[in-house]
């Protein structure tokens, strides 16, 4: 069953969002994943505490996307983010869509 990796981080550095971005994309091919949708919302419909950036990952299986979160190939992604964003949270669903 498809899952998805959603995640909800504030950015303070543009440039290294890019950085972040190239090697992310590389570290996902192993795990089958791809991004769906990346980026700043366009607009907030309800609730409150709007999203300055959100990410949907598809991945084949959650157990996929639950050892790429953990890969060496993502370890120097995730240390860029730690440096330079804020990660409000960041979950795996399962489901069809």
């Amino acid at each position: 069953m498809p899952a998805y990796l959603i995640a909800c981080v504030e950015w303070h550095n543009n440039e290294a969002i890019e950085k972040y971005g190239g090697i992310t994309r590389e570290s996902l091919r192993p795990y089958g994943g791809r991004y769906l949708v990346r980026g700043s919302p366009r607009a907030q419909i309800e609730g409150e505490h709007p999203p300055k950036r959100l990410a949907v990952v598809e991945f084949p299986t959650a157990a996929a996307a639950e050892e790429w979160a953990k890969c060496d190939a993502y370890a120097p992604a995730r240390e860029i983010r730690a440096q330079h964003a804020t990660t409000h949270w960041i979950v795996v669903m399962e489901g069809i869509p």
